[in-house]
């Protein structure tokens, strides 16, 4: 305990209790072993990163022992040591498993990790340069012009949030508003929420990004800086609620930016709200959904946040719809491999990751694999070879007869 770290402005001394006290019980390695019995051995692994290389630096354990080393001194930033520290997918696999038993959070270590490198200047990695060059120029993490946020909506009839005080903010978000491959969905969503009756606007080009991907990658000091930018323009609409389709902007606005300070709004998933809408009645699935189809739970939207009912019971409603359930699920979920960061900078490893919850669906008789964030459609759809990948917004808009193009 004498080489405890004493720098408050280090971000692995807010950590370093739970990183001297790992006791490499591997629980973080492997799916729930308190929870059952399962079938398949195949479906045990639950850390992308350490299944792939099997090395014990890529686990969570693992990284506690990192962060000992550089707290020490006995460690220096390296090729290899980046490595592991950003191949994790930061999908909180062994949060949910080590912190219910021991009340240690690993991937706050993990965070940690990054937030350090990037201070001691030995990150971003240069894959992350554009990212990052593209949010301060343009707002968003997709080299895209400011005025293309507000494209989708041009010929819906939407509210300007910032002029007609709606009750409900529909937070776009970048990925869903800017990827054209995607932007169907979107659509989708706010014409639901058109039929259903709910008063809404969005801010269009005025939206700002919630900041999730630069606090992935570790640069908190910008975050901070959007995440309160942010928050004072979502505040300044007087909304009662802002809810967004998008796993990362929910888990950030309504996980990260509260211990900032106390939002003066709700934040909802959209599948929340669209679960509710069914079960009032004031969106009726009809049309059958001739489909036998498995759930990804996305990280965020799961593990992150504690939603995993609201799209199964928008599933269920289905007519024709049959619901898989794999062997990871719900915060048992094998993540996509596409978060914090880890597409953009090892696209092949985050290919990797899809290809296996693509196979892992198949193996339990699905026919589709269905989700609720972008960026786990853009990952997964990317990975496929002939597995269709949908969204659960999608499957209900097709339902009451919104099915669009």
């Amino acid at each position: 305990m004498s080489e405890f770290n004493r720098d408050p402005y280090d971000p692995l001394a807010q950590v370093q209790k739970w990183a001297y006290r790992c006791s490499k019980c591997s629980l973080c390695k492997y799916i729930h072993v308190y929870q059952g019995e399962y079938e398949d051995p195949r479906f045990v692994d639950m850390c992308p990163p350490g299944k792939k290389w099997r090395f014990e630096a890529y686990y969570a354990s693992g990284k506690q022992d990192i962060a000992r080393g550089l707290i020490t001194g006995q460690l220096d930033y390296t090729e290899k040591l980046l490595h592991a520290l950003y191949t994790c997918t930061q999908c909180g696999g062994c949060m949910s498993v080590c912190a219910p038993y021991s009340g240690k959070d690993p991937l706050k270590t993990i965070t940690a990790l990054r937030e350090r490198a990037v201070r001691d200047g030995a990150a971003p990695l240069p894959e992350h340069e554009p990212l990052l060059k593209s949010l301060e120029n343009y707002g968003n993490p997709w080299q895209a012009p400011k005025q293309k946020r507000a494209a989708w909506a041009r010929k819906m009839g939407v509210k300007d949030a910032d002029k007609q005080s709606p009750e409900v903010l529909l937070y776009a978000g970048c990925t869903y508003s800017l990827d054209a491959n995607l932007t169907g969905t979107l659509q989708r969503a706010a014409a639901l929420m058109q039929k259903a009756g709910v008063d809404f606007g969005i801010l269009g080009d005025k939206e700002l990004c919630c900041g999730s991907t630069v606090l992935r990658i570790g640069d908190r000091e910008t975050y901070l800086r959007m995440a309160h930018e942010n928050m004072d323009m979502l505040e300044s609409l007087g909304v009662k609620t802002v809810v967004t389709g998008c796993a990362g902007c929910y888990s950030v606005m309504g996980e990260e930016y509260p211990e900032i300070r106390k939002p003066s709004y709700k934040v909802v998933h959209m599948v929340e709200m669209l679960a509710d809408l069914v079960a009032d009645g004031a969106l009726e699935p009809e049309a059958e959904v001739a489909m036998k189809a498995a759930y990804h739970d996305p990280c965020h939207l799961g593990r992150y946040c504690g939603v995993y009912d609201p799209p199964r019971d928008i599933l269920r409603a289905l007519p024709g719809f049959e619901l898989v359930e794999m062997q990871r699920s719900r915060d048992n979920s094998w993540c996509c491999g596409a978060g914090a960061g880890v597409r953009t900078a090892f696209p092949e490893f985050a290919e990797w990751a899809a290809r296996e919850r693509l196979y892992e669906a198949s193996e339990h008789g699905a026919e589709a694999l269905v989700t609720a964030c972008p960026f786990c459609e853009q990952n997964l759809r990317g990975a496929s070879d002939g597995m269709e990948v949908r969204n659960v917004i999608e499957l209900l808009a097709e339902s009451v007869g919104l099915g669009g193009e």
